[in-house]
C-alpha cells in the first residue's frame, strides 16, 4: 500500500511538473542554417508565438535536431502543444515530433543542521499540514484523466493489460534437501588408502590423464566395503573410492565382538583368501593388507592367508568374499536344530571352530 501510494505521488507530481511547464520540445528537425526561421514562419501559420526559439546543440557544438519553445504562459505553452501533436508541423518536408519540455526551476536549498537533527514525524506532520503532499482525490483525479486510454481498452479488452501492482510475484524457491549419508547412523569410519596410480585414457585429440585409487573402509563394528575411485588429483580420487565403498556396504556377524564362529574361504581371480577363526584374545596372524581389512572391520583375532596371484583389488576382493560366507551363531543353529547355547560354548571351547559354512 505504501509502495502504491508513493508511486501515485511521483507520478502526480511528474504530471503537475509537466503541465505546469513552459517549455514544449520539437524534435527531428532538418539540419538547416535557416532551420529557426523555417520554424516561426510554420508557427505563425498555426497562430503559435513563443518568445523564445533555443536550438539544441551537442557537446561539439553541432545542432542536433532539436529545438526548445519557450512561451509566457502556461496555458499558451499547452495549447500550442496540443495544437502541434494534433495538426501536426512539417518543415523541409519532413514531420517533427512534439514532446513536452522541462521549466529551469532553483534547486532546493540544503538542510541546515537543525532540520536534519529534527524528528522524522515532525518533519512529516509539517510537510503535511504545509500540504505539500497531494491528496488522494488529487492522485484519483489525475490518474483517471492520464490512464483515461488504458482504462477504456481494459474495458473492452479485459486482461490485455496488467498494472504495477499486478505483477506476478517471483515463485518461491524450493528449499534445498539436506543431503544424509546413508552411512552415517553406521558410526565413524576407518579409511585405508591400499594403492593409488596413475591411469591415461586415450582420446581423438590425445590422452587424457587421472588418478585411481582403492579404498577400503571399516567402521570397527562389523560393517566395511572396498572400490575404485578416479579423479583429476589424488585428493579427489580418494575421496570418490570413499564415498563409492560407502555405498556397497557389507556387513559381518563377529563372535563375541571380536572374531569369527568358523573358517571361510573366498577366491577372486587366480586369489585365493583362507580367514581362520580362533577363539578371543588370541590374537592376529596374517600380512600387512589382510590384517587391516579385517582390523577395520571390527576383528581381533583371527589368521589370514592368501594364496595365488594376490594383486591388492584381487587380495580386497577375495577377502570380502570369504567373509560373505559367514555365518552367524543364529544361522547355524537354526539350520542345525541346536540351541544358540550350545553353539556358542561349542565354538568357544575349541581353538578352531569345528563348525564349517
Amino acid at each position: 500500500m505504501l509502495r502504491t501510494a508513493s508511486r501515485l505521488a511521483a507520478r502526480t507530481t511528474l504530471v503537475q511538473r509537466r503541465r505546469a511547464s513552459r517549455v514544449v520540445k520539437v524534435k527531428a528537425l532538418p539540419f538547416d542554417l535557416n532551420t529557426e526561421a523555417l520554424l516561426r514562419n510554420a508557427f505563425s501559420e498555426q497562430d503559435i508565438s513563443p518568445t523564445n526559439i533555443e536550438l539544441r546543440q551537442r557537446s561539439s557544438g553541432r545542432f542536433n535536431g532539436a529545438a526548445s519553445l519557450t512561451f509566457d504562459d502556461v496555458d499558451e505553452a499547452t495549447k500550442a502543444f496540443r495544437r502541434l501533436r494534433h495538426d501536426g508541423v512539417e518543415i523541409g518536408n519532413r514531420k517533427v515530433e512534439v514532446a513536452w519540455g522541462t521549466t529551469p526551476f532553483e534547486p532546493e536549498p540544503e538542510p541546515t543542521r537543525e532540520e536534519l537533527e529534527e524528528d522524522p514525524l515532525k518533519v512529516l506532520t509539517r510537510v503535511l499540514d504545509e500540504r505539500r503532499l497531494p491528496t488522494l482525490d488529487q492522485i484519483r483525479a489525475e490518474m483517471l484523466q492520464n490512464d483515461q486510454h488504458d482504462i477504456v481498452r481494459e474495458a473492452r479488452f479485459p486482461g490485455l493489460i496488467m498494472g504495477e501492482d499486478e505483477v506476478d510475484e517471483e515463485p518461491p524457491q524450493p528449499k534445498k534437501k539436506k543431503v544424509v549419508d546413508p552411512s552415517e547412523p553406521l558410526g565413524k569410519w576407518a579409511e585405508t588408502i591400499v594403492k593409488i596410480n596413475r591411469v591415461q585414457k586415450v582420446v581423438r585429440g590425445g590422452t587424457i590423464m587421472r588418478y585411481r585409487a582403492l579404498v577400503v573402509v571399516g567402521n570397527l563394528m562389523g560393517a566395511g566395503g572396498f572400490a575404485y575411485g578416479k579423479g583429476h588429483s589424488p585428493r579427489d580420487a580418494v575421496a570418490r573410492a570413499s564415498k563409492a565403498a560407502k555405498r556397497d556396504l557389507r556387513f559381518v556377524e563377529r563372535f563375541r565382538d571380536t572374531s569369527l564362529l568358523h573358517d571361510v574361504r573366498g577366491k577372486h581371480n587366480n586369489c585365493i583368501v583362507d580367514i581362520y577363526a580362533k577363539p578371543p584374545g588370541s590374537g592376529i596372524v596374517g600380512g600387512p593388507l589382510g590384517r587391516r581389512i579385517l582390523t577395520q572391520l571390527g576383528f581381533s583375532s583371527f589368521t589370514i592367508k592368501a594364496r595365488g596371484r594376490r594383486t591388492p583389488y584381487s587380495y580386497c576382493a577375495a577377502a570380502f568374499d570369504a567373509l560373505s560366507k559367514h555365518r552367524s551363531v543364529e544361522e547355524i543353529a537354526r539350520s542345525r536344530g541346536r540351541r544358540i547355547l550350545e553353539i556358542e560354548h561349542a565354538a568357544a571351547r575349541h581353538a578352531r571352530s569345528p563348525f564349517k559354512a
